[in-house]
């Protein structure tokens, strides 16, 4: 309560300050300039008894030195409550404010500024201190979910390595190419696991280290078509590509394009069965903008779930099976890409068992 007691203090030394410039000035107007005035203007009424002079300038000097007292004593008197009015009224919302913060910084996002309409400015703070205040928590249930996914993505991988070491010192599992590779292959899940949480963060800052230059949309797509070839082959699915009916070019980094083709092919492969079928396909708008679209006959995607597909280590239905294969970040990290280029990805689907469809829209 010491802040509003200041306050009030230095408001209502701000006032008396004033009140005693303007008494000062009225002392010296009483002083020197009042008898003068007063002695002139007598003078002219004609009048020349002395006693009645005197009697008429000291009734005059008597009021104005009332007057005057009883103008300061009313300012000081006005100014104190004036100050008292204000102070509270400013110290209510800005103690509100104050009492709000500590509650953020122990933790506790959940707290709302009663709004006070006596002033527009604060009424404004308030507002964005609660805005703030509801960011902060967003970004910390954000957090929080991050931390479980992070220890749930970790959890398989390095269970694996743990139990492969353990075996090995044990004698129960032996040195074998195959155990060596199976530990081989969660490391690499944890590297990649590294590596796209790195680009995520980037992403979601909007710190991606953009290089845009022209570059041929029919291009793009047979380089990353050419860099999964193995992998579907691998797996027997089979991956068409159509160019465009006329050779787009856009306006982006085509590291970074690359990187979100490669995320949906990743995708469109772990979510398609042996022998199924993954097209590319490409479409350019009169607007100049360009749409590659990645389809499947896969898993396919519940309609509650096309939005959700985007979000960090979603886990899907059951027909959205995961071999463990991804970090769950690749279609997030593909999303945020897009959008720093100024474009949009969406995901499209029939329902679970009929496939699904991804479609790249850039500017």
């Amino acid at each position: 309560m010491k802040r509003p007691n200041s306050l009030a203090m230095r408001i209502m030394i701000g006032q008396v300050v004033v009140i005693a410039v303007g008494a000062a000035t009225l002392a010296a107007t009483a002083v020197f300039l009042a008898p003068r005035l007063f002695a002139y203007r007598f003078a002219q009424t004609g009048e020349t008894d002395s006693h009645v002079r005197d009697h008429a300038q000291q009734a005059f000097e008597d009021s104005f030195v009332l007057a005057i007292a009883f103008g300061v004593i009313a300012s000081i008197v006005g100014a104190g409550l004036l100050s008292w009015l204000l102070t509270r009224r400013i110290s209510e919302p800005i103690e509100h404010l104050a009492q709000a913060a500590e509650a953020v910084a122990a933790g506790d996002y959940n707290v709302t500024i009663p709004h006070d309409t006596f002033a527009r400015e604060l009424d404004a703070l308030s507002n964005s201190f609660d805005d703030m205040a509801v960011q902060l928590a967003a970004t910390e249930t954000s957090r929080r979910q991050l931390l479980a996914d992070l220890a749930h993505e970790l959890r398989t991988p390095a269970a694996t390595l743990e139990a492969h070491i353990d075996g090995m010192e044990d004698g129960i599992v032996t040195a074998s190419a195959e155990n060596y590779a199976v530990m081989r292959q969660q490391v690499a899940r944890l590297r990649r696991l590294t590596n796209d949480i790195r680009t995520l963060t980037e992403v979601e800052a909007h710190a991606l280290d953009l290089h845009p230059q022209p570059t041929r949309v029919s291009a793009s797509i047979d380089d990353a078509c050419r860099a999964a070839g193995r992998r579907f082959a691998a797996k027997g699915v089979l991956l068409t590509s159509t160019h465009c009916t006329n050779d787009a070019t856009v306006d982006v980094d085509p590291d970074r394009i690359q990187q979100v083709m490669a995320n949906l092919l990743e995708n469109a492969l772990r979510h398609t069965p042996a022998d199924g079928l993954v097209s590319v396909t490409c479409a350019t708008s009169s607007d100049g903008s360009a749409t590659i679209s990645v389809s499947d006959n896969g898993d396919g995607i519940a309609p509650e779930q096309l939005e959700a597909v985007f979000e960090r280590f979603h886990r899907g239905d059951t027909a959205r099976r995961s071999d463990g294969a991804g970090s769950g970040l690749g279609l997030t990290i593909a999303r945020g890409i897009v959008n720093d280029h100024g474009g949009t990805l969406t995901a499209v689907s029939d329902g679970e068992g009929y496939g699904s469809q991804f479609l790249l829209r850039l500017p």
